[in-house]
């Protein structure tokens, strides 16, 4: 695969229908997927990341891990989000030239 970026955004579906697409996006060569999740998903974003962890061993790390606010909502209505973005590496992919 190339060195595209892959991304799984964590919503409303359960943990594990996002721990099965983030195992079959590795074993399928992604080099890198981006985790990301707003609000009350963090938490179930950080259990993906961490039971694919666990269950592949040391075959992924973690890259880059960004915490930041979005605002979302109308104009006059509009309120601070929290989001996270987990950068996920598969260790067992060399990179391609």
């Amino acid at each position: 695969m190339s060195q595209f970026v892959h991304e799984i955004v964590v919503g409303e579906k359960h943990e594990g229908s996002y721990t099965l697409e983030l195992i079959n996006m590795l074993g399928k060569g992604a080099q890198r997927v981006i985790v990301k999740a707003h609000g009350r998903n963090i938490s179930k974003a950080v259990y993906v990341t961490e039971s694919v962890r666990r269950l592949t061993g040391d075959k992924i790390g973690y890259g880059k891990i960004k915490i930041y606010s979005t605002e979302v909502g109308e104009l006059k209505e509009e309120k601070s989000v929290p989001v996270i973005e987990i950068e996920v590496i598969n260790l067992g992919v060399k990179p391609q030239s």
